[in-house]
């Protein structure tokens, strides 16, 4: 390490011994912080919001012209009822009566503004189109909420879906849709796979640690951090735009790192221990390295995520800033929370057997190699091999996304399981799919007297005229106009699903073409918005902002490796492995999520993935990467180091005889000899020992993230299989395949520098010699 990391080293060692000696005053410091942290979470009053248009862009101009042309200046949230006669029509009988009934208790709720009886005079005004479908069998009743499209008041929402749905029965199925309810559906959580992913956490953290203490310790920290970083999150959103992942992406981060680096800790603690050092010097010696290595990689990737807000990138500003707080918090945790809570757990941070094994003694239970010395030998033995290969798997992963569609999904996406899903569904059957998804065109009359000599205005009515003879086309009428408020908005209801690729050419065709042809001339303006404008701009947006995030990661990863290892050579090859694995993660969902087979296998249907889904997935698989790759880096690269549970290594008498005594215990205990402990490669030990401890932590949050995956939203599904990818790859290719060849590859490297230095050396060396005996002979001669 160079002279800069080993002062860092000095400086965490000192922090943590402060910590440890004074760990009762920082634990109450930290319980103090924690406690209005709480309050504020429980008490709510975050403000997300999802901003799917890019700012900008021309959707976002269309939608903030919808806003300004509505009543309450701006979006409203209308939330459709969807309902259908199971038996004849929805025109007479008990159908009808029940209908009515619960136009009546709806309208009655708080929070909504007012009703539409699908047969009364407001029903077509508000749907766009004739309520009821032409088989008489299916009915829409628009309700408009108080709340707005982009921040709708969910409790209200809630209720509304509440009362609606206790009219289905056998006379009628009612089903809710709008913008509230797929918020509250894609939020609906099932609790089976989270018990299952928390079981099986623990589980492994049992196994890793084998101690209850220990485990405790290591998710401490990880909530404590969770916590502080939700509530900076929710803070943030009052003075930033945050969207909706902001909390899980900035929870992701926060408690990822701090997992991970608890588990290094207590696991070099514990070793630490079993040497017989006091818990003031454990606590000290097992955080010095590692939150040497988080300080660097989580404060790099805080730097980074702060230059990506301020660069104002499309869909990462917010989002990127929330993380890089979680990032800086988790750093704070591990450097001061976590060497104090190892100094008061002390000696009980071993396992019942390993306690009264070094109390009778004085020496730790001999630990059997397993398969980790296995595959760190076989890495060990053909590094290269094993870099070309975990190469060529991640730029196949990495490659999947040149088929990855971009764009926005809708209802019909979801599963069936959702009310929002079965929405859709009788929509498209009974009227016809666009009717999801109307398209909205704000239409700014302009003013003649800004072109010399004046200009033509064309009227609204006149657009609408226009667009509804566009190939493509259901309908489009006029919907709002009144000139003092401002733009009028045609609402154009397309044939097509909003997914559909039908749906964004028309999109294409009206901006293009239509539009321009019947504006020409004119000093009116016009602006196409609406779902599939706005996702189709977004993926635009996203497409354009996307290589520049990459090199901003590149960058860091290569940084913060070169400022640890001091290699050009290795800070190139995680960079770019790093970059793969984000792409890969991306990339990965094309298979799942546009590959009918898998997709029905999920229970969702193909379609194109959102960036406000994308974003979140690539800064949580950068974010977790450089503190985890820096923790394992700094171990190789130590060498083997103190192992007082089986290492024979020592130096002098002292040492020697505590190898041949550990050699006896582990023959005595029945432990297979350790080719790599037993070896003097000290790359290979240092993988074997702290290898299979950080993949621990990858794999707790691989049960996390599938238990998302789990949920039975789209998004959730999309959003957990995204971050489970994400994180597998970097778990199995890059820190256990990736990083320890490279330094094989590196210490070859070097040692074939040296010794061809050495030859050199010896050779220039030799030559005056020579020519002193060739000089001497000839004299002789």
């Amino acid at each position: 390490m160079t002279d800069r990391p080993e002062k860092l080293a000095g400086f965490v060692g000192l922090l943590a011994r402060c910590c440890a000696r004074y760990r009762w005053l920082v634990l109450a410091a930290w319980l103090v912080a924690l406690v209005p942290a709480v309050h504020y979470i429980r008490d709510g009053g975050a403000r997300y919001t999802q901003e799917v248009a890019p700012a900008g862009s021309e959707s976002a101009r269309a939608m903030d012209g919808v806003a300004r042309a509505s009543p309450g200046r701006h979006l409203p949230d209308v939330e459709t009822i969807v309902v259908r006669a199971r038996r004849g029509t929805v025109d007479g009988g008990r159908a009808r009566d029940r209908i009515t009934a619960l136009v009546a208790e709806v309208g009655r709720l708080p929070g909504v503004t007012f009703v539409a009886d699908p047969a009364g005079p407001l029903g077509a005004a508000t749907a766009g189109v004739d309520p009821i479908s032409a088989d008489r069998r299916t009915a829409l009743i628009s309700v408009l909420m108080d709340g707005g499209a982009l921040e709708p008041d969910l409790d209200d929402v809630h209720r509304v879906i509440e009362a609606s749905r206790a009219y289905d029965g056998p006379e009628l199925q009612v089903e809710a849709s709008g913008s509230g309810a797929t918020m509250i559906g894609s939020a609906q959580l099932s609790l089976a796979p989270l018990v299952v992913a928390a079981f099986a956490a623990l589980v492994l953290l049992g196994v890793t640690l084998r101690s209850r203490l220990g485990m405790l310790v290591c998710l401490l920290p990880a909530a404590v951090c969770t916590l502080l970083a939700v509530a900076v999150t929710a803070r943030l959103s009052h003075t930033t735009q945050l969207p909706p992942f902001a909390p899980v992406t900035a929870a992701v981060l926060a408690f990822g790192t701090c997992l991970g680096s608890a588990v290094v800790v207590v696991h070099r603690a514990q070793s630490a221990l079993l040497s017989g050092q006091n818990r003031l010097q454990a606590a000290a010696s097992a955080t010095t390295s590692t939150g040497a290595a988080v300080a660097v990689g989580g404060l790099g990737v805080s730097l980074a995520l702060l230059a990506v807000a301020a660069l104002g990138l499309s869909g990462f500003g917010g989002l990127a800033l929330a993380a890089s707080g979680a990032a800086a918090l988790a750093v704070l945790v591990v450097l001061t929370l976590l060497p104090a809570l190892v100094a008061a757990g002390g000696v009980r941070l071993l396992g019942w057997a390993e306690r009264h094994y070094l109390a009778m003694a004085g020496a730790g239970l001999a630990r059997r190699p397993g398969v980790r010395s296995w595959w760190a030998a076989q890495v060990g033995r053909y590094p290269a091999l094993v870099v070309v290969a975990a190469g060529v798997l991640l730029m196949s992963l990495a490659n999947q996304t040149d088929g990855l569609r971009l764009g926005g999904g809708d209802a019909g996406t979801d599963p069936t399981s959702m009310t929002t899903r079965r929405a859709y569904d009788l929509i498209s059957e009974g009227f016809f799919p666009g009717l999801n998804g109307p398209i909205l065109v704000a239409v700014d009359r302009g003013d003649p007297r800004s072109v010399p000599g004046g200009g033509r205005i064309v009227q609204p009515g006149e657009v609408a005229a226009v667009l509804r003879a566009t190939p493509g086309v259901h309908t489009a009428a006029v919907s709002l106009d009144d000139p003092r408020l401002g733009p009028a908005i045609v609402r154009v209801l397309p044939a097509a699903a909003p997914r559909s690729p039908q749906a964004s050419d028309l999109v294409r065709r009206m901006r293009d073409d239509v539009l321009p042809t019947a504006l020409r001339g004119s000093v009116t303006n016009a602006a196409v918005g609406g779902p599939t404008a706005m996702f189709d701009d977004a993926a635009s947006s996203f497409r354009s902002t996307l290589p520049l995030f990459l090199a901003v990661v590149l960058l860091t990863i290569g940084l913060v490796t070169f400022a640890v290892a001091g290699s050009i050579p290795l800070a190139a090859v995680l960079g770019a492995a790093a970059v793969l694995s984000v792409l890969a993660s991306a990339g990965m969902l094309r298979v799942f999520f546009q590959d009918e087979e898998i997709a029905r296998r999920l229970g969702v249907m193909t379609s194109p993935a959102e960036p406000f889904v994308l974003v979140p997935i690539m800064l949580a698989v950068f974010g977790l990467a450089p503190g985890m790759n820096l923790v394992l880096l700094t171990r190789l690269r130590a060498g083997g180091g103190t192992d007082p549970a089986g290492s024979g290594t020592g130096t002098g008498r002292g040492g020697a005889l505590r190898g041949i005594g550990r050699a006896f215990a582990r023959r005595r205990d029945g432990a297979r000899p350790d080719p790599i402990r037993d070896g003097r490669d000290a790359v290979r030990r240092g993988h074997a020992d702290l290898g299979h401890v950080v993949l621990t932590m990858n794999f707790v949050m691989l049960f996390v993230f599938l238990a998302i995956a789990a949920q039975p939203s789209r998004t959730l599904k999309m959003l957990g299989c995204g971050l489970a990818i994400g994180v597998a790859v970097d778990a199995v290719v890059l820190r256990a395949a990736i990083l320890p060849a490279s330094v094989h590859l590196g210490q070859r490297w070097q040692g074939d520098r040296a010794l061809r230095r050495r030859q050199g050396a010896a050779a220039r060396a030799a030559e005056p010699e020579a020519a002193t005996v060739a000089k001497a002979s000839a004299a002789h001669r």
